[in-house]
């Protein structure tokens, strides 16, 4: 990758638009230039430029986005950055750019835009800000971090890396190389083998407290279920038959009380048919008139047509003589108005020339007056700007004066605060250390913080220590009095059982019960006993022998007494047996809690080891971190004493930076309004002139405007007296409209008076028409009105009714014959429907009686049912608690088995990352770190070492063999002695420090190639001869084909490299590039 040319605007000190073309001979023939100047002048904002354009960001300032912008130059409103390289894939232009809103310097900020494009054609790759990095990754193949380890080296790095000590080297190194990860990896093995084992012990805990039954018991329950549930078939079976009896039963009930219940409703339905017969005569009497309807409806209408036409005949004769007298009278009327119509046009024509004239005098008076106005406007108008330019010109002249004093009062500040002029060079790097001392504090707080609560962590492990042995001690006293208890339990039940089982006393019991039973039963044989005789057969059973003949029973009495006192006894064991279980359970409960206090114990021991490791590394990170600020506070000091500072608050630093920050504004601000105050008096002096000049000229222009006003005044009276002798003052609009009105309200009349004759006439004739239409209409319909009726009376005869009025009386709105023909149609349904229902029940009567299910009464079946249902009841919840307990088993079994598993798993795991922490696992990730960092170090020594032979052959640097961070070098100028390389000299120094960081840029690079190499500063406190071995060292490296830039304030350099980018502050805070390839825009 080579760099060919940087373009940026307002970055810092370099306010304006630069160019910087890096393919300009002067820079291609030397292969080496140099960019100087003073401290503080803006060297390093050229390399800025060139990260900001590609990443978005700068070694110095992580950050440039909408909330934070540092290097946007102050008093502007826009900065950006462009580069345009060349790689192995083409060439590429990467822009970035922000600015403020409206692009003033007291705007917002906005957000930062970016994009690459090929630098050839111009197309744009990217535009989305997020996506360019990743972009300008693939075509370089570097991302920020590498291409500041391999392009921009920074030298102080390795100096600082070569006086370290071997214990130090390590975070130094993985800062320089970017390997953290692997303190990290360290540390989170360390962290990972902690978890495994923490979840290691609490399965251990969990399966501790699962209970499962002992398969004795587990056999036991079982056997007791299957007995159960065939009680439960048979019982459930016999309730089955109650229930289906009961149904039975109230099924027979049930239909008998149908029956009974349908010969009640037969007889209520004869008497609704009995009631209904006349309703049923006037339904038949309707239904027969209703089919004459339609003959009917026809001669009813026929009828009143012919009375509506006689009617109208009569009234359209009457009115015949009025409407011809009114249409002779509106002729009259229609004659007049069209005569008073022709007068008004004729008197309007007659006015006409002389409106015409009148009006051209209102019009050019109008445009006389008009002319006056606007002259007379504009005379006014010109009279209030001279007098406003006059005020002006006193205003201007106040503040020349104020400008003056302003102008005075800046010169005297600034000549007293001319020590001020120090910070618009070194503010910046001011403001660096004091942001390093601001972060140092904040890091002190942290650690502080930090330490706290280590401490408080460490106490909170002492006493959660303390209050888990406690614990633990609590726990062994309750387990050894459960045990205890238990134990006395059991010898309880020795004593009261002896030597037998409980279950010999049971069997004991059993055949006493079974003999009691053989005694009652003998004792009602006593008729029979009574008959026995030694040595004759028994008749029941043959026997000859006769144990139990009359005087040889056992009493019952006794056998009772053995039964009572065996009851005893077991109901005692029993409920011992009870007593022990509960111990038992006790015990295993208590021995539980026992083991998690253990393992609770356990933890929170280790947890105290880890708070009191951890609290001992942030107490020495804190001591250290303390004297450092210390140090770098007083170097700051120091830099201040021009300024009058001889301390700084170790508090509020901030403040101290601000009141500094303020200075700096402050003078610059009065440097600006000086130069402000000084343009701003050359001004006001040219307006001066300007002013005075333009009142001279307004004021005769204004004389001539009103001369020109009474000229026009006089002809305006003359015109007046021309139009009064013509016209007086009558408007002739108004007179003209006067005319045409009465034109138009003749119209109107005349209009009006021939429509309403019209429509008399309209009238008149449609009358006429009428009168005659009505005769002809009502002589044609009286043969068809006398043969509708002859018809209608026949149809009467035919459907039995006598005359019209019996036909009449007969017939029923269709509501009332609907609701009568509904009631009959209910009746027959309700009485089709009784008739299949009692068939129906009758039916079903005979054949469940024929069924003869049970012959027991109905009370004696459902007491036996409820018996039934509470057996049931009680053995199911027998059952329910017998398989609850199974399934509880079953569980607990299925728990134990998976925790067992996910132990062994566990612990496999555990094992697995306790490995990987023995080899590589630390709390503070020393012991990966410094391993990995050995062999990166070596790696880097081995890529330092073919650079070095590039630049002499005396040195070779190579690694200590007991400390494998500690680095020597074999001077082959002293037969090859191992020499420590805190003893070089300076050049000596720069040179491995050199070699090391081209060695560094080798390994980031990788398999690119980097054409453009940028070094930041370090060769400010080399002498003579070690500048020279230095730049004939860079100087060797264009044989690789390689652009170096070097970055100094050594004026030295100036003598030695021809080729430079000269930096020079400026006054206000300012700096200028100038060189090849350099210019501004």
């Amino acid at each position: 990758m080579r760099i060919l040319e940087v373009r940026f605007k307002n970055l810092n000190s370099l306010v304006g638009e630069w160019q910087i073309d890096l393919t300009h001979p002067a820079f291609a023939s030397d292969g080496i230039f140099a960019i100087t100047g003073p401290t503080g002048s803006g060297k390093t904002t050229i390399l800025d430029a060139i990260c900001l354009a590609l990443y978005g960001r700068t070694p110095r300032l992580n950050r440039v986005n909408k909330s934070e912008n540092e290097i946007m130059s102050r008093q502007t409103g826009e900065c950006f950055a462009e580069v345009t390289f060349e790689t192995q894939v083409g060439r590429f232009r990467c822009h970035w750019s922000q600015h403020r809103a409206h692009k003033k310097p007291d705007g917002e900020l906005q957000s930062a835009k970016q994009e690459i494009s090929n630098a050839d054609s111009g197309e744009i790759i990217e535009s989305r800000i997020k996506d360019v990095a990743g972009k300008i990754e693939s075509v370089t193949g570097m991302d920020f971090d590498r291409f500041t380890r391999s392009m921009l080296l920074a030298q102080g790095g390795f100096s600082a890396f070569l006086q370290a000590a071997p214990d130090d080297r390590a975070p130094i190194l993985e800062q320089i190389t970017g390997t953290e990860i692997y303190s990290q990896i360290s540390i989170r093995v360390h962290e990972r083998r902690r978890e495994e084992q923490e979840a290691l012990k609490f399965l251990q805990a969990e399966t501790a407290g699962i209970v499962i039954l002992e398969p004795e018991e587990e056999q036991r329950i079982g056997q007791l279920l299957e007995t159960k549930q065939k009680e439960e078939t048979d019982l459930a079976a016999s309730k089955v038959a109650s229930e289906k009896a009961i149904s039975w039963i109230n099924t027979i009930d049930g239909l008998k009380k149908e029956i009974s219940d349908l010969a009640d409703e037969s007889s209520k339905l004869q008497k609704d048919i009995e009631e209904f017969k006349p309703d049923r005569e006037k339904l038949t009497q309707a239904l027969s008139a209703a089919k004459l309807d339609g003959a009917y409806a026809t001669l009813k209408a026929t009828r009143r047509q012919q009375t509506d036409d006689r009617t109208a005949l009569e009234t359209a004769r009457e009115t015949l003589p009025g409407l011809e007298s009114s249409a002779k009278e509106q002729a009259a009327a229609l004659q007049s108005a069209e005569q008073q119509t022709a007068q008004a046009r004729e008197e309007l024509k007659a006015a006409v020339p002389t409106l015409n004239k009148v009006r051209s005098l209102d019009q050019k008076l109008a445009e006389q007056k008009k002319a006056i106005a606007e002259e007379d406007k504009a005379c006014k108008r010109d009279a209030a700007k001279i007098e406003a330019d006059k005020v002006n010109l006193l205003k201007e002249q106040e503040r020349r004066v104020k400008a003056q004093e302003t102008l005075e009062f800046v010169d005297h500040y600034l000549e007293e605060h001319a020590q001020d002029e120090w910070l618009v060079e070194n503010l910046g790097g001011i403001e660096e250390q004091f942001n390093n001392l601001i972060t140092m504090q904040n890091e002190i707080r942290r650690k502080e913080t930090d330490q706290d609560k280590a401490t408080n962590a460490l106490n909170r492990a002492i006493k959660s220590l303390d209050d888990r042995q406690r614990l633990s001690g609590v726990r062994k006293r309750e387990l050894e009095e459960a045990s205890k208890q238990t134990q006395r339990g059991k010898d309880e039940l020795n004593r009261l059982l002896g030597d037998r089982l409980l279950r010999e006393y049971r069997a004991e019991k059993e055949t006493l019960l079974r003999e009691m039973a053989l005694v009652a039963r003998i004792a009602e044989l006593e008729d029979y006993r009574a008959k026995l005789e030694d040595g004759k057969p028994c008749p029941l059973c043959g026997a000859t022998e006769h144990p139990y003949a009359k005087g040889n029973v056992p009493v019952p009495d006794e056998f009772e007494k053995k039964i009572d006192a065996l009851t005893t006894l077991i109901s005692k064991a029993e409920n011992q047996e009870a007593t022990i279980k509960r111990l038992e359970e006790a015990e295993g409960l208590a021995r539980k809690n026992l083991t998690e206090a253990e393992n609770l114990e356990l933890a929170a021991a280790s947890d105290k080891k880890a708070a009191e490791n951890a609290l001992t590394d942030v107490k020495d990170g804190l001591v250290k971190l303390r004297a450092d600020f210390a140090e770098r506070r007083q170097n700051v000091a120091t830099r201040l004493l021009p300024l009058g500072i001889e301390h700084i608050p170790e508090t509020d630093i901030s403040s101290l930076l601000r009141n500094l920050r303020a200075r700096l504004k402050e003078w610059q601000a009065l440097v600006k309004k000086r130069a402000e105050a000084e343009k701003e008096i050359a001004k006001i002096d040219s307006e001066l002139k300007q002013l005075a000049a333009v009142i001279e000229i307004q004021s005769a222009a204004l004389t001539e405007k009103r001369e020109r006003l009474e000229t026009l005044k006089e002809e305006l009276a003359t015109g007046s007296d021309e139009r009064n002798a013509l016209y007086g003052d009558r408007n002739p609009d108004d007179e003209e409209q006067r005319l045409e009105k009465a034109i138009s309200d003749a119209e109107g009349v005349e209009k009006k008076a021939r429509e309403r004759y019209n429509e008399i006439q309209q009238k008149w004739n449609t009358a006429k028409a009428n009168v005659e239409s009505l005769g002809k209409r009502i002589d044609r319909r009286e043969p068809e009105l006398r043969g509708l009726e002859a018809g209608f009376c026949a149809a009467l005869t035919l459907a039995g009714f006598s005359n019209e009025e019996k036909f009449l009386a007969a017939r029923l709105p269709s509501e009332r014959i609907s609701e009568l023909t509904k009631a009959v149609k209910d009746l027959d349904d309700r009485q089709t429907d009784l008739k299949a229902r009692q068939k129906d029940r009758e039916t079903r009567l005979a054949t469940e009686m024929a069924r003869n299910v049970t012959d027991k009464p109905l009370e004696e079946l459902e007491s036996q049912l409820k018996e039934y249902e509470e057996a049931l009841k009680e053995l199911r919840d027998i059952i329910a608690s017998f398989k609850h307990k199974l399934r509880e088993n079953a569980a607990a079994k299925e728990r134990m088995r998976e925790k067992r598993e996910a132990i062994e798993a566990q612990k496999k795991e555990w094992i697995r990352w306790e490995n990987l922490h023995q080899l590589i696992g630390s709390a503070d990730g020393k012991k990966y770190r410094n391993f990995a960092q050995g062999l990166t170090f070596e790696i880097m020594v081995a890529h330092a070492n073919r650079q070095l032979q590039k630049m002499t052959d005396r040195y070779l640097l190579i690694r200590d063999e007991v400390q494998p961070l500690e680095l020597n070098v074999i001077d082959n100028y002293q037969a090859g002695e191992i020499r420590s390389t805190k003893n070089l000299s300076g050049g000596e120094s720069f040179i491995v420090s050199l070699s090391l960081a081209l060695g560094l840029s080798h390994m980031a690079s990788k398999n690119v190639r980097v054409d453009s190499l940028f070094l930041d500063e370090g060769f400010g406190t080399l002498d003579e001869e070690a500048l020279d071995t230095a730049l004939e060292t860079l100087a060797g490296l264009q044989q690789d084909g390689k652009l170096i830039g070097v970055i100094s304030h050594v004026s030295a350099l100036k003598e030695r490299i021809s080729a430079q980018i000269q930096i020079t502050p400026m006054t206000g805070g300012k700096s200028q590039i100038s060189g090849p390839g350099c210019k501004r825009r």
